[in-house]
């Protein structure tokens, strides 16, 4: 009888870390796909010339880089290369650099950077 409770109780757990797993994947693929439309927006923005990030893009942008680093700091204080930008093409670099966090989260073994693969040569 205890064997039996052993095992569902396994079965059980490794349930459980396949929901949190499944969870996290889905947060993680809601991240990029914000991150997504943001930068649709920022393009928009540049190639009609525009260099200005608008303060609502400026605050989805803050709020998703406080959501991937998991530290709530005003993003316009921050020193870090996650802070916000005010520029359009800035704002985008540091776009594309959390979207790489969020996707390496996702994914730990995906290299994208050529020269990333040469380092771990």
């Amino acid at each position: 009888m205890a064997q039996i409770a052993e095992v569902n109780h396994e079965i059980e757990l490794s349930d459980q870390r396949r929901r949190n797993q499944r969870s996290e994947t889905e947060r993680l693929t809601t991240i990029i796909r914000a991150i997504d439309e943001l930068m649709f927006s920022l393009e928009e923005l540049n190639l009609q010339g525009i260099d200005r990030v608008p303060a609502r893009l400026r605050e989805r942008a803050g709020a998703l880089i406080e959501l991937v680093l998991a530290r709530p700091a005003p993003a316009e204080v921050r020193t870090d290369p996650f802070r916000i930008r005010y520029r359009v093409v800035p704002m985008m670099d540091v776009l594309f650099e959390v979207q790489d966090r969020v996707l390496r989260l996702r994914n730990p073994i995906r290299i994208t950077d050529p020269e990333d693969v040469q380092e771990s040569a």
